[in-house]
């Protein structure tokens, strides 16, 4: 088992937030700090649905984890620098900072389609977000994880990164984005001791990814390597389901 006592984590879009039943539901950003508090490190939930982030963090205190919650717009430097100073002033460190936050909401309402059809303020809000968000993050985070002998970033990346699609237009560039700016961190910072890593997977039963319904997951899963598509704790290699058919 690892053990990260001693460690401290950030993980933004922690409230994994998106419709009104969303808390019943965990996403990744949920799961990821629930995992690492359970291998022993003080968690940072930031996430701009400040009221869920403390609400998830609560969950983690009633089960002896150590977690405070931070509301962050992760496109705004402003923000994601408090939310950095929030993590040194509550445990003196930096070790883990898993760039997550993600408003896939834009993905169902107003849509990511093809390029033709796209909308000037849903590519930007997106690439705000997504790689923006994870630029900041990495900015501010690598300063505080040096000081103590470096550190590990994860970015959420997705399959969407690699591939060409019939939609998801803006959301596959942010994702190829994320892509080459772990490489530049990791070529930039890795004698520093800072590891670098994106995970990229495809469909996840997340809050919003449930909302595209039943039909379209199992056309996921019809055209998946894996009898099944992925859930929030298959990322944090916690798998909830036996592999067999």
């Amino acid at each position: 088992m690892i053990d990260l006592a001693g460690k401290v984590a950030i993980i933004t879009g922690a409230a994994s937030y998106h419709g009104d039943a969303s808390l019943r539901q965990p996403g990744q950003g949920s799961e990821s700090a629930r995992t690492l508090a359970r291998l022993g490190a003080a968690v940072v939930l930031a996430d701009v649905n400040g009221e869920a982030a403390e609400q998830r963090a609560s969950e983690i205190r009633a089960t002896g984890g150590d977690a405070v919650a931070v509301q962050t717009d992760v496109s705004d430097e402003s923000q994601v620098q408090r939310m950095v100073r929030r993590a040194l002033d509550e445990f003196g460190r930096l070790d883990i900072l898993h760039n997550n936050a993600a408003n896939l909401h834009l993905l169902f309402d107003p849509g990511d389609p093809e390029i033709t059809q796209m909308r000037v303020e849903t590519w930007e809000t997106l690439l705000r977000t997504l790689l923006l968000g994870s630029m900041l993050g990495c900015k501010h985070a690598i300063p505080a994880m040096v000081k103590t002998g470096g550190g590990s970033i994860i970015c959420t990346s997705s399959i969407s990164g690699m591939v060409g699609e019939l939609n998801l237009t803006v959301y596959g560039v942010a994702k190829a984005g994320i892509n080459q700016l772990v490489r530049a961190v990791s070529a930039q910072w890795g004698k520093s001791g800072i590891r670098c890593n994106a995970i990229a997977p495809g469909l996840i039963l997340s809050p919003p990814s449930l909302a595209i319904g039943e039909p379209l997951i199992a056309e996921y899963v019809r055209h998946s390597d894996t009898p099944y598509v992925g859930e929030p704790q298959d990322l944090l290699a916690l798998p909830s389901r036996n592999l067999r058919p």
